[in-house]
């Protein structure tokens, strides 16, 4: 125990020595507690969206099955499709289906207010293939969903906040649209699939048009894999029985592929580069971090170097030093991983606000005992990391040389390179984020300067359900929700369609698209172009003001007639030689009688889809449907409408419940939050990687220069003049800034490189902001070195050269 006992010894001088260093002591451990709480904190994100696994049985075995089209990277499966993968698959141990998210919204008639909820009709063995037990009572059975027995399950959240959590929930009847069925069971939130669900019900419920027809794909597919079966086998397994249905039916399934994708990686796909990005940026900060403090404690070592000699002559061996010094160097990252791990808990729920709604399963995102883990592992490599340059000094002390001279252990240290390395490698590492931020805000820029195609300003958006079928919802709101909108206060156009600009989720985007023909053309079987969808009102171009290119819009008199306008994207690939006024357009090509319908107007194309999707070819029809996007355009600020919009839709329609309301502006933002987010926290990084830096490169030329005042007094013995030694430090300290440049311009391109999804028409080797960054960079460096060098310059050579 002889060891342990000069381990506690140690410890206790290693303590009483930091306290009789405070401003040593409190900088690196502050340094280092931040860069171990920004990364804490990520990585608890990083493991509850990426790293932990789905909560469901075996999730490494659950996989995502999608139809693909050219047209569509990834799309929903219509059901005769999925009858048959269940018929012929022979790699999966169960296939089921959902429909999905936007299919049935739905309204829950009293018990208070009407609330829309998410309908999700879905096969039996969903439950029991994801091994998902209910919260309270049961799920339905395969009987009860081949007699389509009235029976749901219902979330737990809707739960809690519909039915105040009251167990008495199973068994009792509640009202869908006036539909009553008995709630069965209760879901955990935690095992959810899909997440979005509030009410769960038979698939055999699905309308016949749906479950007959390979035209329409309205489900989502999921399966679990034999045990031993790669994917890589399903996938050819699959896409075998694609090319045969393909043949079987080529008018539908003409062109139609299919991709298999684990579960986990469905779910998180779209947000899964942001996280990685801004890891990597955190790690880079913590770096940087123990760059600074790894200088730090070797300046501490360097005027420690008589003790550490006194020592040495006194029986202390290598090891013995090394253990001391390492000792130092755990407190202080203990020190520091513990405030980080306070900074972390502080900064997550900030972080989870600014993430809200755009990541999945951050419900689930807490300090966790595998983040604690993480900080502790980094904690400990931190103090290696930082710790390492002085351990090797020291291990290097020569007793003789150090007792005789003044300057002692810190002679050999100011000729060497550590502090030269320590500017370029900070530079370097901040060139990385800087750049990487750089790229992000120039690209988000240019995604903001595009031209929508629709003005938003000034437009109040509302998802409102009037619960009518086509006929009754289009006079309903002729007669009635129209007009009283219009005599609203400032409100100068209304109109209705069935989905907004920017109300589609990328994964819905095949909701609202068609097949179509040309009359006159041919298109090989399974090869009809899709088109986006909109039935509207007349007053919908006016008052988006979108602009007409050709023909004529929609007026009150074509209601009730055929016709189509198109957009210019439409026309520009189909009729890129001839006028498409008067063109007809063949509509239901896949059912036995396509109808035939005009084209009477060509309108300027909108990015309705995503300001970073280029416009599809749309086709806009008169109509309203029973779920409608409503758009009021007023002279006023459309955020002081939504009162009085609230009660005149309940007034006119008390069972048609709002899903959302909102500023059309609003809804266009938050259409680039995923980007936003990745942009904030880069920038974010980027700030304290610079500050990291201008505070490293301050303290190593302060050191160096102070190792350097005879020299100094001697030059200007000699005759130097202030302003050439000032210049002779700066460039002493300019080129190893300038080396850091270079390699963090070829770090920040392999970094730019994996950024490339992020970027919008943006080269990753983008002059202007590499040129930008290296200039803020270099400029920060140099101001950074100034206050020292103004010091060096400053020094009194006679005093200096007597002493």
């Amino acid at each position: 125990m002889h060891w342990l006992e000069e381990f506690v010894g140690d410890s206790r001088y290693a303590i009483r020595s930091l306290f009789r260093s405070p401003a040593f002591t409190a900088t690196a451990i502050l340094t280092i507690a931040l860069g171990i709480g920004v990364n804490t904190a990520v990585f608890s994100v990083i493991h509850a969206v990426l790293l932990d696994p789905l909560p469901f049985r075996d999730p490494e075995r659950l996989v995502h099955i999608a139809e693909t089209h050219p047209d569509f990277p990834s799309f929903q499966v219509a059901a005769p499709d999925v009858v048959d993968w269940q018929r012929l698959a022979t790699s999966f141990d169960g296939i089921s289906a959902y429909t999905f998210q936007a299919v049935n919204v739905w309204t829950i008639l009293g018990d208070g207010e009407p609330e829309q909820v998410h309908v999700v009709q879905a096969s039996q063995g969903l439950f029991g293939m994801l091994g998902v037990r209910p919260l309270l009572g049961r799920t339905y059975t395969e009987a009860e969903e081949v007699q389509k027995v009235p029976v749901v399950v219902i979330s737990e959240s809707l739960w809690r906040r519909k039915y105040a959590a009251n167990p008495a929930i199973i068994g009792r009847k509640i009202r869908l649209v006036g539909w009553p069925v008995t709630v069965i069971g209760v879901v955990a939130a935690r095992h959810a699939e899909p997440v979005w669900a509030d009410v769960w019900m038979p698939l055999t419920f699905l309308d016949r048009a749906l479950t007959e027809s390979r035209r329409f794909r309205a489900l989502e597919v999921v399966a679990r894999l034999k045990p031993g079966v790669p994917i890589e086998r399903a996938q050819v397994e699959m896409m075998g029985i694609a090319s045969n249905l393909a043949k079987s039916y080529p008018d539908s399934n003409g062109r139609v592929g299919v991709s298999v994708i684990p579960l986990s990686s469905w779910m998180t796909g779209e947000v899964k580069p942001e996280l990685l990005i801004a890891w990597a940026a955190v790690s880079l900060v913590l770096l940087l971090a123990c760059a600074n403090v790894a200088h730090l404690v070797l300046v501490r070592t360097a005027h420690r170097s008589r003790e550490l000699a006194v020592r040495a002559a006194l029986g202390a061996g290598s090891g013995r030093l090394i253990r001391f010094l390492m000792v130092e160097n755990l407190a202080v990252a203990s020190a520091g991983g513990l405030l980080g791990a306070f900074l972390a808990w502080v900064s997550l729920p900030v972080l989870l606000r600014l993430a809200a709604n755009e990541i999945p399963r951050l419900d689930s995102v807490s300090l966790s005992s595998p983040a604690l883990i993480f900080g502790g592992c980094a904690t400990l490599l931190c103090a290696i990391i930082f710790g390492l340059p002085a351990l090797l000094r020291s291990s290097k002390l020569e007793l003789h040389h150090v007792i005789k001279q003044s300057g002692g252990f810190s002679a050999g240290h100011r000729r060497s390179l550590f502090g030269a390395f320590i500017i370029a490698a900070e530079v370097a590492l901040a060139f990385m984020v800087v750049a990487g931020a750089g790229l992000l805000y120039r690209s988000f820029a240019l995604l903001l300067d595009e031209k929508m195609g629709f003005d938003s300003h000034g437009v109040l958006a509302v998802d409102v359900s009037l619960d009518l079928a086509g006929n009754q919802a289009a006079k309903v709101f002729e007669q009635r929700v129209g007009p009283a909108l219009r005599a609203l206060p400032g409100v100068t156009d209304v109109a209705a369609a069935n989905c907004g600009p920017m109300m589609l989720p990328r994964t819905g985007t095949s909701r609202y698209s068609t097949r179509f023909g040309i009359e006159g053309r041919t298109f090989p079987p399974g090869s009809f172009p899709f088109a986006q969808y909109r039935w509207t009102t007349p007053e919908y171009f006016r008052t988006l003001n979108i602009p007409l290119r050709r023909g004529r819009l929609f007026t009150a008199r074509d209601i009730g007639k055929k016709g189509y306008v198109i957009n210019e994207a439409l026309a520009r690939r189909f009729f890129p030689d001839s006028d498409p006024i008067g063109q007809r357009i063949l509509y239901g090509v896949n059912g036995p009688n396509p109808e035939s319908i005009q084209i009477i107007g060509v309108v300027g194309d909108t990015r309705d889809l995503g300001l970073d999707i280029e416009p599809s070819p749309t086709l806009y029809s008169l109509g309203v449907s029973g779920r409608s996007m409503l758009l009021i355009r007023s002279g006023v600020e459309p955020a002081s409408l939504i009162p009085a919009v609230r009660r005149l839709l309940r007034a006119s329609n008390p069972n048609a419940p709002i899903t959302r309301i909102a500023p059309l502006d609003e809804i266009v933002k938050s259409s680039l939050a995923p980007r936003r987010f990745a942009l904030e926290l880069l920038l974010v990084f980027a700030i304290l990687a610079a500050v990291l830096t201008a505070v490293g490169v301050y303290g190593v030329v302060g050191y160096a220069l102070s190792q350097r005042t005879r020299e100094f007094a001697i030059r200007f013995a000699l005759g130097a003049e202030r302003g050439q030694v000032r210049h002779l430090v700066l460039c002493d300290f300019g080129v190893p800034a300038f080396v850091g440049l270079l390699a963090g311009t070829w770090l920040a391109y392999l970094c730019a490189q994996a950024l490339r999804s992020q970027l919008y028409k943006l080269s990753p080797a983008d002059p202007v902001v590499l040129g930008l960054s290296a200039v803020g960079l270099l400029t920060l460096v140099l101001v950074s070195a100034l206050r020292p060098a103004a010091k060096a310059a400053a020094i009194s050579p006679t005093g200096l050269l007597r002493d």
